[in-house]
């Protein structure tokens, strides 16, 4: 029989191995506890990992602190450095570095144990969204990579769990079901389309997982705009109509948006599911989904809650000098989401998600000026406000972020968010931006700046030779990071001692004896960092 540390050993190496390709803790403790594990032990398993993870997270991240003062310090090049974030902290990786898509972090080849992607940043990849993950037993997993989602045969949707009406109360293995004995699982599923907005003439998977397949005949999706059917197609389960694996209880299929009718702008549709049985009975599931479709317009919603506009307020990424990058939209693209990816991990905006609708400016890459940035915008995207609305222009040659005009800022995309900006209302938000942002550049510059000393100006000259005891002693001290205390002493006996919150001018006089006197004056801020300026003065005393 195995030790107890023996079995701890193991279980953590089992725990540390499906974290880090994906699984969620909810379902390595539904594994767990299935083999027989005692479910607080294995839950006390699951929080020493975490504080694990954390202790080296904050490692990694004061490395990363002081390798970004050390390159401000130094000014070193980062030319062929790309920054990469992922929720608070910043990854650098090299050019010549890919995605490693079965834990999604940016390595190298060699470090990567899994599927490798070159030059590729991983929010570009589908695989690496994450997202709720059905598995073929029905159970919701939260957090999932959509690419290790499929590779367990699960379906991926990139939602919280807690917002599909399947994993809330319809499955068996839920929650809910469980309190509450929820059995009726007939026509139970959830649809999900990709992309969730596109243009005219595009093509759009749609795809309806069914709980429970017993006794369906067909599955069909029937496309509404303004509760009219506009076209229908079959959905399949078979594996050759871009619906996942043969029989997984995944019905798709491709609708190309050119089946509509030529328009102008923009145009939400809804899908309903209409599922038939053998027995001949019918079932609509009306509103399982929605898709946006543009065209002659390049103001791109991102979310398919996309509603509302004149009474939501808006956020509207455009790109400035990313013209000549390779790639120039997929890095834009990849940017935008990177930025609301760290938007939304504050619980203040992911909790006032339904209150936004957000958009990507797919116009141009680069603007002649701001009034014709806002020009556009103003004629692309619906209700368009400066009182209410803000324009995120990303870009990549500015290290901070500056405000254009009312409601349009500039901004590096690598973003941090300060946390006071959980503090202030949405409005107050918008109209001072810039004041929650810090940039790496702004980070270093903080850094910097928290360990900058004193600065001690000394006026009364040491390179001559004084012919009376009495010297009139004169010097300032500056500080970037006030109150500071500096203190005077001749020969090591303190002849003063003062604290000041700005900028000080003293003038004290010595009595001196003959021969040299040795005078020290330091000064130390708040935060501990201390200055010293020493002088020699010569006295020859007749």
């Amino acid at each position: 029989m195995l030790s107890k540390n023996k079995i701890d050993k193991k279980l953590k190496k089992y725990i540390k191995e499906h974290l880090s390709k994906g699984y969620s803790k909810q379902a390595v403790r539904h594994v767990l506890v299935n083999h027989g594990y005692n479910e607080h032990y294995v839950e006390g398993l699951l929080k020493k990992h975490s504080e694990v993870q954390f202790v080296k997270k904050y490692a990694i991240i004061a490395s990363l602190l002081f390798m970004l003062s050390m390159f401000s310090l130094n000014f070193i090049s980062t030319a062929n450095q790309q920054q990469k974030i992922t929720g608070y902290a910043t990854s650098l990786s090299s050019s010549d570095e890919g995605c490693c898509t079965s834990i999604c972090q940016q390595t190298s080849r060699n470090e990567c144990y899994g599927n490798f992607v070159d030059n590729k940043k991983c929010p570009a990849l589908e695989d690496c969204n994450v997202g709720c993950c059905i598995d073929k037993e029905g159970y919701c997993l939260t957090n999932y990579l959509h690419g290790n989602c499929l590779t367990g045969y699960g379906t991926s949707i990139s939602k919280e769990c807690s917002d599909i009406v399947f994993c809330r109360n319809l499955t068996d293995k839920s929650y809910s079901a469980r309190q509450y004995s929820i059995k009726n699982k007939k026509g139970a599923g959830f649809s999900a389309s990709s992309p969730d907005a596109d243009y005219y003439k595009s093509s759009f998977n749609i795809r309806y997982y069914l709980y429970d397949k017993t006794d369906v005949v067909t599955v069909a999706a029937n496309i509404i705009d303004k509760e009219q059917v506009i076209d229908s197609i079959a959905l399949y389960d078979d594996g050759s109509h871009n619906d996942g694996a043969r029989n997984d209880n995944v019905y798709g299929n491709n609708w190309l948006s050119s089946k509509i009718k030529d328009f102008e702008g923009f145009k939400k549709l809804d899908i309903d599911v209409a599922v038939e049985y053998a027995d001949g009975t019918n079932q609509s599931i009306e509103n399982a989904q929605s898709i946006v479709v543009l065209n002659n317009n390049k103001c791109m919603p991102i979310y398919t809650e996309w509603s509302s506009p004149s009474q939501k307020r808006s956020i509207i990424f455009a790109a400035d000098n990313y013209e000549n990058l390779n790639d120039g939209y997929g890095k834009f693209q990849a940017d935008v989401q990177n930025f609301l990816n760290v938007l939304f991990s504050i619980s203040k905006f992911y909790g006032s998600k339904d209150k936004f609708n957000i958009y990507r400016l797919d116009q141009s890459l680069s603007y002649f000026n701001m009034p014709t940035l806002i020009n556009i915008v103003s004629s692309y995207c619906p209700s368009y406000s400066n009182k209410k609305d803000l324009v995120v222009v990303l870009d990549n040659n500015e290290d901070y972020c500056v405000i254009e005009s009312a409601g349009v800022l500039r901004v590096n995309p690598n973003v941090f968010f300060y946390k006071n900006i959980t503090n202030a209302e949405i409005n107050e938000t918008f109209a001072s931006f810039c004041n929650y942002v810090l940039t790496p550049k702004k980070l270093a510059d903080e850094i910097l700046n928290f360990a900058a000393p004193p600065r001690i100006i000394v006026q009364t000259s040491d390179n001559i030779t004084y012919n009376a005891g009495f010297v009139n002693l004169s010097f300032s001290v500056s500080a970037s990071n006030f109150p500071v205390n500096y203190s005077v002493f001749l020969e090591n006996l303190l002849i003063l001692n003062k604290i000041s919150n700005e900028e000080a001018s003293e003038s004290i006089g010595l009595n001196l004896a003959n021969g040299t006197n040795a005078v020290l004056i330091e000064a130390r801020d708040k935060n501990e960092n201390t200055a010293f300026a020493q002088i020699l003065l010569n006295v020859t005393l007749q």
